[in-house]
């Protein structure tokens, strides 16, 4: 009985020796140069790090997946730019005919017409903008209504690129009488952004979207508002399997940072950082 007990205990441990613990490695990955980010693009969506000492896992590895743990994105992403092709309005004051180059910026309806009367108020000869129209939002149907307040005003939708934004299109009436207003066919569009993907090749095909992957490691929702900081930490990480890195050693990482519909993300001169953890056995 006595070697029948022993023998137990033997092979109890013989089979806890043999259990692999599940490891993990975190690492930070950060878009600013400060940190050592490499190949920057001019919107700040992409950009590459080197490791000097590169991310390997044994070939013995039996499972590996990452995880992204948090997130740092400022929500400053334009929803009105030259690159977006809808930053021109074109207009009549009842005299003369201007054409505006709107700010690159992230504008709600308020802060757009902010910009407009900035910019038509610094024009030598136009009327005061307050004088020549103004929007206001039907909430429950979301479209745009343009209030024109002294007679003969024009905003000429066919040459303002910005009609996308606020739901006219190029045959919309130009004018009304003063007093009156004209509700934009189709409804705002000022949600350019609705969630920003962030991708890293490190995770191969990562999460798709339906049928489709673009090594997206994180669907980060955006719950700020605009010019504020998200600070993504999900409670249930979604893991990736990374099992094709098993025996690799990865020196250099390429990320990027799109919206919901894999379009690269301008950051408007801010950097964006985030958490991965692997974890593997």
């Amino acid at each position: 009985m006595k070697y029948k007990k022993l023998y137990k205990l033997l092979y109890l441990i013989y089979y806890i020796s043999e259990i692999k613990m599940m490891r993990s490695f975190p690492i930070i990955i950060s878009s600013d140069p400060a940190n050592g980010a490499l190949n920057l693009s001019a919107d700040g969506s992409t950009f590459s790090i080197i490791l000097y000492s590169p991310i390997s896992f044994p070939m013995n590895t039996t499972y590996i997946s990452c995880e992204v743990q948090g997130a740092n994105i400022w929500n400053t992403s334009p929803n009105i730019s030259i690159a977006l092709d809808n930053n021109t309005f074109q207009f009549n004051d009842g005299v003369l005919t201007y054409d505006l180059i709107i700010p690159k910026g992230l504008y709600d309806l308020g802060g757009l017409q902010s910009a407009l009367y900035t910019e038509i108020n610094n024009l030598p000869a136009a009327q005061p903008a307050k004088d020549l129209f103004f929007f206001t939002a039907n909430n429950a149907t979301q479209k745009v209504v343009v209030n024109f307040v002294a007679a003969g005003v024009n905003i000429f939708w066919a040459n303002s690129t910005v009609r996308k934004i606020l739901g006219f299109d190029t045959t919309s009436p130009t004018t009304a009488p003063a007093g009156q207003s004209i509700t934009a066919p189709n409804v705002a569009a000022f949600n350019q952004t609705t969630s920003f993907f962030i991708k890293a090749d490190i995770v191969r095909n990562g999460i798709p979207v339906n049928q489709n992957a673009s090594s997206i490691a994180a669907n980060v929702f955006i719950d700020v508002l605009p010019g504020s900081l998200i600070n993504y930490q999900p409670q249930s990480p979604v893991q990736i399997d990374c099992s094709h890195l098993i025996g690799a050693a990865i020196s250099q990482i390429n990320c990027q940072l799109t919206n919901q519909n894999n379009v690269l993300s301008d950051t408007n001169g801010e950097y964006y950082s985030f958490t991965m953890i692997f974890r593997y056995m």
